[in-house]
């Protein structure tokens, strides 16, 4: 599938070590969000940072894995924030991650990336105090957000969280904004987007090995001022969900 209609989709290697999908993605969402999304594209990262600073003020990870990074745009403010932690970044397409390697070491910072499948890694056991993705499950499929939310509870240590960072559920909202939202789903080679935000992501949770009761299902404000003043309306390309963010997170 070429996702987002990108002839290759964003693994296909047109030479030897290539990053031609790493260059045309780092520019084509800032493209895409206007810019609002920041000069480095880090929004989403930035908002979930955001979130854990408010809500766990004394939450101090160790440890931080990034599932499914890209050329890491949401990853780097992990950096910033926790500047002890060592971080990770996996993905499963290569030249995503070398143009992300460079990208990182360009701005100084430091990241440990590996090319992996978030459905089954070669981390031990509990390695992790946060594990986060952005936009990353409804890229996926009805088996494979399973096998990830069953490798996010193996990998997190006991009273750490996972936190993925989406769109909004269509449960409750507007039915223009859900139609409307529903555009990529066969418009723009998003086969699992619908289905995703249908899920019961509290059995989803529950299935996966985590306490139903840790669940938070949350809408958090854009951590940049430029997306928080974006039209309310979730339209078809008002990307960062018209200046708020879904978050779903679950704990262990």
């Amino acid at each position: 599938m070429d996702i987002h209609c990108q002839p290759g989709g964003y693994h296909t290697e047109l030479r030897n070590e290539d990053v031609t999908a790493g260059a045309i993605y780092d520019r084509a969402v800032y493209i895409y969000a206007m810019g609002r999304m920041g000069a480095l594209n880090d929004d989403m990262g930035a908002s979930v940072v955001a979130y854990l600073k408010k809500k766990y003020q004394g939450f101090r990870p160790a440890k931080i894995l990034d599932m499914g990074c890209s050329v890491g745009h949401s990853t780097l403010p992990y950096v910033d924030a926790y500047p002890e932690a060592e971080v990770h970044a996996i993905d499963v397409a290569a030249p995503m991650l070398r143009y992300a390697h460079a990208r990182a070491e360009a701005l100084g910072k430091r990241v440990h990336f590996s090319q992996q499948n978030a459905e089954s890694t070669n981390f031990r056991d509990e390695s992790f105090d946060l594990i986060v993705s952005h936009i990353l499950l409804h890229e996926t499929s009805a088996k494979a957000v399973r096998n990830i939310m069953r490798e996010c509870h193996r990998l997190l240590r006991k009273g750490a969280m996972a936190i993925h960072a989406e769109v909004p559920q269509y449960a409750g909202m507007d039915p223009y904004d859900a139609f409307m939202l529903d555009w990529d789903t066969y418009n723009n080679n998003e086969p699992f987007w619908g289905y995703l935000h249908d899920m019961d992501l509290q059995q989803l949770a529950v299935e996966s090995g985590f306490d139903g009761v840790a669940v938070v299902q949350t809408m958090v404000p854009s951590a940049f001022e430029q997306a928080k003043a974006r039209t309310r309306l979730l339209q078809g390309g008002d990307f960062a969900g018209a200046g708020q963010w879904f978050l779903y997170v679950v704990a262990k």
